[in-house]
């Protein structure tokens, strides 16, 4: 429904924006990230937790959302900041484990594809999700060719992203961030980012840092998504942003801001 209700708010009031449907992700592009445990608990709609329970259509829709970041992945490096609006999220579902509303791993999926198909050589992960992505860190981890910058809320689930590892930045911020300790962070991220040199960057993009979010404990104004846009912008990257969190009802508006501010 969100999916839904965010896409009829951005084609009206985003109407030069170009809407594609996307195709499903081959299954030779899971099986680089996911090992066939995980492919088969989600084919077979089984339950895997609280958060990640099976679902009639649930594989279908999980192959079709990896699809769509692979597409927009390719197509960001012909110079089009691309956002996939998609569901479910990926950035919790590690290469052995499904978990927290994450089935397949689409961000994990998109750059595997860059990397192995000749497309880039070095890619950046920007995670602006509030929670820490702990799926995508475990893909990336120890593979000199990927950098993981990741800015969450320190105290929330999944408990991960509390220190930076090798290729893996982590900012955990505290309960009841706001922009005068966030985009200072993010400058930061930005930096190291920067000096990593990526051919492209994928941005886990999550509005769950939103004030009103009902999973989180973030202060973020709707304004903020518009400024965090902005800076996405200067860095002057190839970019590609795929959903993963945001569950508060101005998602839509919120989506809009950020892809304002990118895209303007």
């Amino acid at each position: 429904m969100r999916v839904k209700e965010s896409l009829k708010h951005l084609q009206t009031h985003l109407p030069n924006s170009i809407f594609e449907e996307p195709l499903p992700a081959p299954l030779e592009k899971i099986q680089v990230v996911h090992s066939p445990r995980v492919i088969q608990a989600v084919q077979n709609e089984s339950f895997i937790d609280m958060d990640t329970p099976g679902a009639p259509g649930i594989y279908q829709a999980s192959l079709l959302s990896a699809g769509s970041a692979i597409q927009a992945s390719r197509e960001a490096l012909l110079g089009v900041p691309v956002f996939s609006l998609m569901r479910p999220p990926g950035h919790h579902a590690t290469p052995d484990q499904s978990m927290g509303f994450c089935y397949f791993n689409s961000m994990a999926v998109a750059v595997s594809d860059l990397i192995k198909s000749g497309r880039a050589k070095r890619v950046a992960i920007f995670d602006l999700d509030c929670h820490h992505g702990n799926g995508t860190e475990a893909f990336c981890l120890g593979k000199p060719e990927y950098l993981y910058v990741s800015l969450h809320q320190g105290s929330g689930y999944p408990g991960t992203g509390l220190v930076s590892k090798d290729n893996s930045i982590n900012y955990p911020l505290p309960i009841g961030t706001k922009e005068g300790v966030y985009f200072p962070a993010m400058e930061s991220a930005m930096e190291k980012i920067r000096h990593f040199q990526p051919d492209v960057i994928g941005v886990s993009m999550g509005f769950d840092t939103y004030e009103h979010d009902p999973l989180t404990e973030f202060g973020l104004k709707q304004a903020d998504y518009l400024r965090m846009g902005k800076m996405l912008q200067s860095m002057n990257v190839p970019m590609f942003a795929l959903l993963e969190g945001g569950y508060d009802k101005d998602l839509p508006i919120l989506i809009e801001k950020f892809l304002t501010g990118w895209t303007s």
